[in-house]
């Protein structure tokens, strides 16, 4: 698997919260070839008023996930992570985690969930690296994102 020089994609905008991420929070990526995928290498999320928002939880995924307020790390279909604004035992906080080994042949989808009392809109920032592989590689990143595959 080798880096694509000039390859660096960076996918910037906004969801609402609470909302199923099926087609609607999206990112299409796919080239129509499975020698080819993208990898999370950077991610960042805010609230679209950061001064009043409530506990935000954000993630990224290779196929679309109906639990939005819930992580799964044993899940090989969730690959990344954000909070803003989640207590922990004396401050607010920011939380980022990526997975080491992402890698989508396809599509990514996004999910987003507040505990406030009315949906918000969340900022995001994903910075994506492209790769070539062989057609097995792609093969076997594929199966691995429609969970077929152990982790």
């Amino acid at each position: 698997m080798k880096r694509v020089k000039g390859g660096t994609k960076v996918v910037m905008g906004q969801i609402d919260t609470g909302t199923y991420n099926g087609n609607e929070n999206k990112i299409q990526l796919f080239d129509g070839k499975f020698t080819t995928g993208y990898r999370v290498v950077g991610l960042q999320i805010s609230p679209e008023f950061p001064s009043d928002a409530g506990e935000l939880v954000f993630k990224i995924s290779t196929e679309p996930k109906s639990a939005i307020s819930k992580w799964s790390w044993q899940d090989v279909q969730e690959i990344a992570w954000a909070s803003w604004n989640v207590p922990t035992d004396s401050r607010f906080g920011y939380y980022v985690n990526i997975r080491d080994d992402n890698m989508a042949v396809q599509d990514f989808y996004l999910s987003a969930y507040t505990t406030g009392a009315s949906t918000v809109k969340i900022n995001y920032e994903i910075v994506l690296h492209k790769y070539e592989f062989t057609s097995w590689d792609g093969a076997a990143t594929l199966v691995r994102n429609n969970a077929q595959a152990g982790p």
